[in-house]
């Protein structure tokens, strides 16, 4: 490592072999966090997770509404699609030994169930969330009237020093660079046109934000998820 300065570790925590896809985003993050240590090596420590913090019954009983329709989708089908919330396609593809194509075929098939566009990062980001809390333990809050929307369970009070929390330390210039990036569904030059600067100016504004959030943010990851819900939740509360 020491000889070569062009390579960073980030250590994941350990994870058991079916969580290879949350042990794959804790080690992005934390390579964000190495690039800037001496030695170039940085283990994960994170943060309290969103799920920690959001009303836990009716979060359940949420999840338990848009996972639903896994029930009809093969195993290995879904297994694919949760990877590939965390993992680039062609990773997946990699990591299990498959074609690109098949790894698209079990996602679209997973897609189709849930009614959801999993290239969409709002979309991934909301399915990412309900996974979190369909390993839950906790029970979902009885059927007694209609279940709580994502919004509904954003606008939580803790949800919101969660955000304050997280946004923090990120200038505001690059909040709304963020914001922007987001809106263009994580296109860069897309968020560039927006913002009426260039693409490289907003890639550098998501690198200081990276540094900043602690998050890996340029490949594929939940620390864009991250990021999706926090400008939601400080949307909704007004700051």
């Amino acid at each position: 490592m020491r000889d070569n300065p062009r390579y960073v570790l980030g250590v994941s925590g350990a994870h058991p072999l079916g969580a290879t896809g949350e042990a794959y985003g804790q080690a992005a993050h934390a390579l964000v966090a190495a690039r800037t240590t001496r030695d170039r090596v940085a283990l994960f420590h994170g943060r309290s997770p969103l799920v920690s913090v959001l009303p836990a019954q009716a979060a359940a009983r949420w999840s338990r509404v848009v996972l639903g329709p896994l029930d009809a989708v093969p195993k290995t089908s879904g297994d694919i699609a949760r990877l590939s919330l965390i993992v680039p396609r062609s990773g997946v593809a990699q990591l299990l030994g498959l074609s690109r194509n098949t790894v698209t075929a079990h996602i679209r098939r997973t897609e189709q169930a849930l009614g959801q566009d999993l290239a969409d990062v709002r979309c991934r980001a909301a399915v990412h969330l309900a996974l979190a809390f369909g390993s839950s333990p906790v029970r979902p809050a009885p059927d007694d009237g209609p279940p709580p929307g994502l919004d509904d369970l954003l606008a939580a009070v803790p949800a919101a020093a969660w955000a304050r929390t997280l946004l923090g330390g990120v200038r505001e210039r690059h909040v709304r660079t963020l914001r922007a990036w987001v809106d263009a569904d994580t296109d860069a030059q897309r968020a560039a046109h927006r913002l009426g600067v260039s693409r490289n100016t907003v890639r550098a504004h998501l690198r200081a934000a990276e540094s900043a959030l602690g998050l890996d943010l340029l490949t594929h990851g939940s620390g864009v998820h991250d990021v999706v819900h926090a400008l939601r939740i400080a949307e909704l509360h007004g700051f």
